[in-house]
């Protein structure tokens, strides 16, 4: 990767700083699973279901399908900081959630282990690279039987609301004007109070694409709105995001 673009350490090295596992802590306790979350995911896996879940964080997803009946989860996250403070919060809520630090893009599990998975809160947009995402989406296949269901969510490049700063983009792209640091149209590196936060923001027919060309079957997708009316407390922690529901057809 050429010098100066954002890297996999990059984002590790954001979501190892203190604050930013001091927010997700906080998220974890006082928010837990978005109404929406709750809804999708006991429409698509059965409370039995072994389950992982990638980039858990501090576990607020992992820990919110502990309490809902989900006794089989895997959380796996990038950030040492992260893991340790997730297994913390288990240990206090008595809860046999099992967290491990590791990459997406490179799962130390079997294959077919997993009923299915989970890239919560645009984790897998996260990942810099196109390419990178789509080793991602290849190793979570793998490692999810045939049958098995993958949930994740991503922004909406499409998005009205976004319509004219995604024009603008398109302009500074094609000028060669893009931040020096992307990779790719569509990624964004934006300054917020812990420090510079990367993720990709697809199109939907992206992710169509991607889901088609790692040999997932894509199920459903809906933006969270339509889904349910989130609390306030979670629309402050997260923008309005599309669920999609794949399909490992084996």
């Amino acid at each position: 990767m050429d010098q100066g673009k954002i890297d996999s350490g990059t984002v590790k090295a954001y979501y190892e700083d203190p604050g930013v596992v001091e927010h997700y802590r906080r998220a974890t306790a006082s928010i837990g699973l978005w109404i929406s979350e709750e809804m999708v995911f006991e429409r698509v896996f059965e409370k039995d279901d072994r389950i992982l879940e990638l980039g858990t964080g501090t576990g607020r997803i992992a820990i919110g399908l502990a309490e809902i009946g989900f006794p089989h989860v895997m959380g796996i996250e990038l950030s040492t900081e992260m893991v340790k403070e997730a297994r913390h919060i288990a240990r206090v809520l008595e809860l046999s959630v099992y967290f491990r630090q590791g990459d997406a893009t490179q799962l130390k599990f079997e294959d077919d282990l997993y009923d299915g998975a989970i890239f919560g809160f645009n984790g897998l947009m996260q990942i810099p690279g196109r390419a990178e995402r789509l080793k991602a989406l290849k190793e979570i296949r793998r490692v999810v039987r045939p049958g098995g269901a993958l949930v994740f969510t991503t922004h909406d490049r499409q998005n009205p609301r976004h319509r004219n700063f995604w024009k603008e983009e398109q302009k500074r792209w094609n000028k060669g004007q893009q931040k020096a640091e992307l990779l790719e149209f569509g990624d964004r590196w934006e300054k917020t109070e812990h420090g510079m936060l990367f993720i990709h923001v697809p199109a939907p027919e992206e992710v169509r694409e991607d889901l088609q060309a790692t040999g997932w079957k894509c199920e459903w997708d809906s933006l969270r709105s339509a889904i349910a009316k989130e609390s306030a407390a979670t629309q402050q922690f997260s923008d309005d995001c599309r669920f999609w529901v794949a399909r490992n057809p084996g």
